[in-house]
């Protein structure tokens, strides 16, 4: 942790935002290792992740994603245009048309979109 002393706080806070420490206190000294709810460890040689408070939960934890099909015999397939080996002018037609009609901001662009991806589908 760091702590920087200064009667203006402003400036304290200032200089230890350049600090590259797991901890900071303006104006005062080991405050954070009281608070239990604050995420508590260091950077670099003095040590790595956190513990205490959401932050040290999480570092705990593996985040990922796990999909399930919910309804049986419905397969999901990849378009022809972008499938491999892709035509690179006929995969970005189609890929604008894609971002055309999810995207647009008009009715217009929408159906521009539609008409893309026709054309290249």
């Amino acid at each position: 942790g760091s702590a920087v002393y200064s009667a203006s706080t402003s400036r304290a806070l200032a200089i230890g935002s350049q600090f590259n420490t797991g901890m900071f206190t303006a104006n005062d000294f080991g405050v954070n290792y009281l608070i239990q709810s604050l995420p508590f460890g260091g950077v670099k040689e003095s040590g790595f992740g956190r513990f205490a408070g959401p932050e040290g939960l999480r570092s705990c934890c593996l985040e990922r994603s796990m999909v399930v099909d919910r309804i049986p015999g419905v397969r999901t397939s990849i378009p022809g245009p972008i499938d491999y080996p892709m035509n690179t002018k006929q995969g970005m037609g189609f890929g604008k048309g894609l971002i055309k009609l999810f995207y647009g901001d008009s009715l217009w662009v929408k159906v521009k979109g539609i008409v893309d991806l026709i054309r290249n589908g």
